[in-house]
């Protein structure tokens, strides 16, 4: 009976969780590898990782318990990304903020938002950056090892030229900074419980 009150307990602040509080990003570092069979494995690195005020409340302790108990414990990025088979999951601290990194497999890179023409190796590789599912959001890119191409068409696309194996951009969500607070220190108290 007391494993099945403290499920429905979490299950409860799972719920509330997902009416208060809105955990953010500053940035999402992607980095994609194609092997020669076509399939491939791949990284989205979360940095600095924050909880919104809501109600100029600090809900970040909430926010935390559904990083972890979603996002880390449970599925809800594979929930949210079907492509990926995801090969680990990781919470650390680097360069004073929190980082959540996912690494992944993939079946190729069109199931994960990149385009080529079909049977043609020779061709380049585009990634519509407002377009695809794994940007998003409102995300922008900031910077990649492929060449941005704009005004082509309504969304901007990265291409990457022939031949190339690794791809990577980092994309801004441009966060308020005003009304957030760092999830850093609760990852800090939990890491010392483990």
């Amino acid at each position: 009976m007391t494993r099945l009150l403290f499920r429905l307990l979490v299950v409860a602040l799972a719920g509330a969780l997902l009416i208060a509080g809105c955990i953010q990003v500053e940035k999402k570092e992607y980095r994609y590898t194609l092997k020669t069979n076509g399939t491939g494995a791949g990284t989205i690195r979360f940095v600095n990782i924050v909880s919104q005020e809501d109600n100029d409340k600090d809900v970040s302790f909430k926010d935390y318990a559904e990083l972890v108990t979603d996002y880390m414990d449970g599925t809800k990025f594979e929930d949210e990304n079907p492509a990926l088979k995801v090969t680990g999951k990781k919470l650390y601290e680097e360069k004073g903020v929190l980082v959540g990194e996912f690494n992944f497999t993939f079946a190729s890179l069109d199931s994960v938002g990149f385009f080529r023409a079909a049977g043609c190796a020779c061709c380049p590789v585009l990634h519509f950056a407002k377009s695809s599912s794994s940007t998003g959001g409102g995300e922008t890119i900031a910077s990649s090892n492929g060449q941005m191409v704009e005004g082509v068409t309504d969304a901007p696309f990265i291409k990457w030229d022939s031949g190339i194996k690794e791809f990577s951009y980092t994309t801004t969500l441009g966060v308020d900074t005003s009304k957030v607070h760092s999830l850093l220190p609760h990852y800090k108290k939990w890491k010392d419980k483990k």
